[in-house]
C-alpha cells in the first residue's frame, strides 16, 4: 500500500461536496467526545498543539477553547471549512508531508490518520515531526492496529461501496517505529468502549509517546 492510493480516496470525498461528518468513514461510529476528553488529559490552558490532518475539525471544535493555541494541518479545504474559526485556532491546507512548523509544541496529534501510510513512509512523517516538540512534549496517535499481526485493506469496501486502502500496522511494530526516530516512553491505551472495535482482527488503541531526550534540540 502507499499513501498516494489513500489519496485517490479522499481526493473523491473532498471533491463530492462533503458534509463534516463525512470524514468518518463509519458515521456511527464516531467517538470524537472521547478523543477530545482524552487529549484533555495532556493539555491545558497554556498548551499548544499540533493537529496533523486535522479533518473537518470534529475533534478540534470540541476541545480548541481548553487550549492556548491549536495549529491545524488539513490537506482539503473542503473538510476544513467546517473547523470552528477561533482566535487561536490557525488552520493550514497542506499535506502534512509537506508543512513546515514555524514553533515547537506541547503536543501534537495524529487521529486515524497512521494507517494511510506504509510503513516507510509512515516512518519519514514520524521522523519529520519528531524535532516540533518541545523537550517534554508527547504525540498522541488514535488508530486501528492488527490484533496478532498486520492487516491490510485494498479493494471496494462493501462498507461506503468504493475503493478504499489502509494499513493497519500490529501495535508493537508501530511502537518500534516510534523509537526508531526517537521517541520514548510509548504508553498503549485501550481508548474506547468495547463495541467501538467492530473487527476482530483490528483494535482501536491511542499511543502516547515522549519526546526523545537523545535527539538534538533546536533552539
Amino acid at each position: 500500500m502507499k499513501h498516494d492510493k489513500a489519496i485517490e480516496y479522499w481526493d473523491r470525498l473532498a471533491s463530492n461536496n462533503p458534509s463534516e461528518r463525512s470524514v468518518k468513514v463509519n458515521p456511527q461510529n464516531d467517538f470524537t467526545s472521547i478523543d477530545a476528553e482524552f487529549i484533555g488529559r495532556y493539555t491545558n490552558s497554556t498548551s499548544r498543539v499540533l493537529d496533523l490532518a486535522s479533518g473537518t475539525g470534529l475533534i478540534v471544535n470540541k476541545y480548541y477553547n481548553k487550549v492556548e493555541h491549536i495549529d491545524a494541518v488539513e490537506k482539503y479545504p473542503e473538510f476544513s471549512k467546517y473547523t470552528v474559526n477561533a482566535p487561536n485556532v490557525d488552520v493550514y491546507n497542506e499535506d502534512i508531508l509537506d508543512f513546515q512548523p514555524n514553533r515547537k509544541y506541547d503536543i501534537m496529534l495524529m487521529f486515524g490518520v497512521v494507517q494511510y501510510f506504509s510503513e516507510d513512509e509512515v516512518l519519514k512523517v514520524y521522523d519529520r515531526y519528531v524535532e516540533s516538540l518541545k523537550p517534554e512534549g508527547k504525540l498522541i496517535i488514535k488508530n486501528q492496529f492488527g490484533v496478532d499481526g498486520d492487516v491490510e485493506v485494498a479493494g471496494i469496501s462493501e462498507e461506503i461501496g468504493q475503493e478504499y486502502v489502509s494499513q493497519y500496522r500490529h501495535i508493537d511494530k508501530e511502537g518500534a517505529l516510534l523509537e526508531s526516530v526517537g521517541y520514548r516512553d510509548i504508553d498503549v491505551v485501550d481508548i474506547y468502549p468495547p463495541e467501538a472495535n467492530r473487527w476482530s482482527n483490528t483494535h482501536f488503541y491511542a499511543v502516547v509517546a515522549a519526546r526523545g531526550i537523545g535527539r538534538q534540540l533546536n533552539s
